[in-house]
């Protein structure tokens, strides 16, 4: 699939857009647009018109003053995504969040619900606060032997990479997620190197947003006041957020969410499973 590129200048950052060239419905993704066409396969991305936009953790700051965590408020990145909906001339259509940008995708159809006709969560957890503890035991009981091996190597070589860089890291973020693929993937032999190569973060941004704000959102706010068709979309071998069973106490109160856990794949369903993700959305 070819995905075109382009920038938009807003605020003193440099938002990179993504656009492919299907004919499908409408599609509008949030996150990295550098990152995420990576890991849509052709299967999946021939079937929507998707635009893939940046959020401010993904975006080049062009400003020389210092930042503060009211630049990445969540208030302001749904403004972004705003402006860029309108700009781009995205009708009212299907939104996908991805992991914790799950969270940005279930505000902002709040926020914009004339915008979102249905909402899909993928690989995102109730948030980043208690029910992420609940990860630790699952990967206890459910990892095999040579996952728990690999993921064991992986955290070595991560905290080596930290401790030979004591200014930081200045991928820092990529290689965090690369250290996480025993996690992320049901597929061990998976290296997600390349995948992040060039990707560039505002760690305050992830620092704040999913460091803080995701630690303590509350969803059940946010399903109890959107009214478009919502579903959650989660891998049985996702170790990287809180397992998908932690959604069910949430779930009894909003019956009309539907929740699909996909067998043989972890923290990308639709990159190791394209073809029965795609019949999960609605």
């Amino acid at each position: 699939m070819e995905w075109k590129y382009k920038t938009i200048e807003r605020e003193g950052f440099s938002f990179l857009i993504a656009e492919n060239d299907s004919d499908g419905p409408h599609l509008f993704w949030l996150g990295s647009a550098l990152y995420y066409p990576r890991v849509i396969p052709d299967t999946l991305a021939k079937e929507f018109k998707m635009t893939i936009v940046d959020h401010r953790g993904f975006a080049k700051r062009n400003l020389s003053t210092p930042e503060s965590e009211s630049t990445y408020d969540l208030e302001t990145v749904l403004n972004d995504f705003y402006f860029f909906q309108n700009q781009l001339e995205i009708p009212p259509c299907l939104v996908l969040g991805h992991s914790g940008h799950g969270y940005m995708a279930l505000a902002y159809a709040k926020k914009y619900p004339d915008l979102v006709t249905k909402l899909l969560l993928v690989a995102t957890g109730p948030s980043h606060g208690a029910p992420l503890q609940e990860r630790e035991s699952y990967f206890e009981a459910l990892a095999s032997v040579e996952r728990k091996e690999k993921h064991r190597l992986l955290q070595s070589k991560f905290q080596t990479q930290i401790q030979s860089n004591p200014e930081g890291l200045v991928d820092f973020f990529n290689l965090y997620c690369v250290s996480q693929d025993a996690l992320g993937f049901y597929d061990l032999s998976i290296d997600s190197t390349t995948l992040w190569e060039g990707v560039k973060t505002n760690k305050l941004a992830f620092d704040f947003l999913f460091g803080k704000v995701f630690v303590d959102i509350k969803v059940d706010d946010y399903l109890s006041e959107i009214k478009c068709p919502i579903t959650l979309v989660l891998g049985r071998y996702d170790f990287q957020v809180a397992p998908h069973y932690t959604w069910d106490p949430i779930l009894q109160r909003f019956p009309g969410v539907k929740k699909r856990v996909m067998d043989h794949c972890g923290h990308l369903p639709f990159y190791e499973r394209p073809e029965e993700f795609l019949s999960a959305i609605p």
